[in-house]
């Protein structure tokens, strides 16, 4: 009998041989799947992490292919955030047959936790303006693997600078492939930002009343084709209502010098993911695009935008412990005098490293990101003897050190002449630290030096490039 083990330990260790003296050329070339066996599936359905597997029972695998397709179904039972560690063991009982045994160590999925937190763009930008009014604090709520069944469940209470109720299902989907999900926000503050100026957000305070209210709800369906291809058709129903003070600070904040607006949006995604991890990925690529329609032409005719937002990421391995990314992206809308709630300016969702305290007033951007990572201490797992809790006792850990260059360019048809960063060609460099741990979780502190002169310190929880 033939005896063969490895394991896949959470993406670090890429082998672990259990009994060297055996060896996959003795096997036929074709391999018939005869068992597949799960454990450590407390909460999670095992159907759940069978449908991430590129095999199943019955299946024939091509020996050229059976180290590539344990990668990448370890790869798919991570990157569903389910599970702190992925181990795929495998035996072969004979030289036609495999045998295999998926063991999992389950995540924490009920988070009942207290909210403190700040409103700005990101961290970096509250420590520059050090506005501690601008926080937020309050309850959050989150059942992830709802059913043991992959869905979640969230509910988010806050006051302070935003006073805000959230409510967001999502649900499984069916057999691995259709799904759907709605969200609920209602959001109301007393401080908000109104326009920008010497590329920076401007903001106005009361202190009695709401200045602005917000509903937004979403009714979306998700698709997934085969393993890595993934769609989402999203309606969207979005009403503002503003203090005339604000109307009159900026007449185009809700168009026309309006108090009050509402729009339905439509809004298609699709994404293509082959990288090998969601959280930090090191080798792969990733494209997305979003073709969205503001306005629908039903309840409000004043909004009539389409945008088109595209965003491609490529990793791969130079060499030993050597790694680069590169993250190209950018936005184009259809009309250049939207509303200023729904603008898109460089600097909220996306920015250029080196430019967090801006914003850049823009009607279309575009910008490419850069990085080459050094593995300075690769992925060690460490134990918590002190904590009972599986979920919390085991974690890994990496860091990596990156020199990085970031470029843009944002397109603005009328600027306000204080913000000269519109219009042109943006720039920055520098070098920075990545931690990764567990829980999906990297903290990143970097220095940068950016194309007007501007250099410091940045720190970022969770930078997605």
């Amino acid at each position: 009998m033939l005896f063969l083990c490895f394991s896949f330990f959470s993406g670090f260790d890429a082998f672990s041989i259990n009994n060297p003296s055996a060896d996959l050329l003795e096997v036929n070339d074709t391999i018939f799947v005869n068992t597949i066996k799960v454990s450590g599936d407390k909460k999670t359905r095992s159907r759940i992490i069978r449908n991430e597997l590129l095999f199943k029972r019955g299946d024939r695998i091509a020996k050229s292919d059976f180290y590539d397709l344990i990668g990448k179904s370890r790869q798919n039972l991570l990157n569903t955030s389910l599970f702190n560690f992925v181990y795929i063991n495998y035996s072969f009982p004979n030289n036609k047959e495999v045998d295999f045994e998926i063991k999992v160590d389950e995540r924490w999925y009920t988070w009942v936790l207290p909210l403190f937190e700040h409103a700005d763009r990101n961290f970096s930008a509250f420590l520059d303006n050090g506005d501690w009014s601008r926080m937020n604090y309050g309850i959050y709520l989150k059942q992830e693997n709802f059913r043991g069944m992959n869905e979640l469940l969230k509910l988010k209470l806050r006051v302070g600078y935003l006073n805000e109720v959230e409510v967001i299902f999502s649900s499984a989907k069916r057999n691995n492939k259709l799904g759907w999900g709605t969200s609920f926000n209602y959001a109301a503050q007393n401080q908000v930002s109104y326009g920008i100026l010497d590329n920076k957000a401007i903001y106005f305070k009361t202190s009695n009343s709401f200045i602005e209210q917000q509903v937004a709800s979403d009714l979306y369906l998700h698709y997934r084709h085969g393993f890595f291809n993934r769609h989402r058709l999203t309606l969207s129903y979005n009403s503002y209502n503003i203090k005339d003070t604000l109307a009159l600070l900026n007449p185009n904040y809700l168009a026309n010098g309006s108090n009050f607006l509402n729009y339905l949006s439509l809004a298609y995604k699709y994404n293509l993911d082959l990288r090998d991890s969601k959280t930090y990925p090191l080798k792969g690529n990733m494209f997305e695009g979003c073709l969205a329609r503001n306005g629908l032409g039903i309840i409000n005719n004043d909004i009539n935008n389409f945008s088109l937002k595209l965003l491609f990421q490529q990793y791969g391995k130079i060499r030993k412990r050597l790694y680069y990314g590169a993250s190209f992206g950018g936005i184009a809308n259809s009309n250049n005098n939207n509303p200023f709630v729904i603008s898109n300016g460089l600097g909220y969702k996306e920015f250029l490293n080196g430019f967090e305290y801006n914003v850049i007033e823009s009607d279309n951007y575009g910008y490419v990101k850069n990085k080459f990572l050094f593995e300075l201490i690769p992925t060690k797992t460490a134990y918590i003897n002190f904590i009972n809790l599986n979920q919390f006792s085991k974690l890994h850990y990496a860091v990596y050190v990156k020199p990085f260059f970031d470029a843009g360019y944002v397109h603005k048809q009328h600027p306000n002449i204080s913000n000269s960063l519109s219009n042109s060609l943006l720039y920055s460099y520098g070098l920075g630290v990545d931690l990764v741990t567990y829980y999906d979780k990297v903290l990143s502190v970097n220095y940068a030096i950016n194309s007007i002169g501007i250099k410091g310190f940045y720190i970022h929880l969770n930078l997605a490039m």
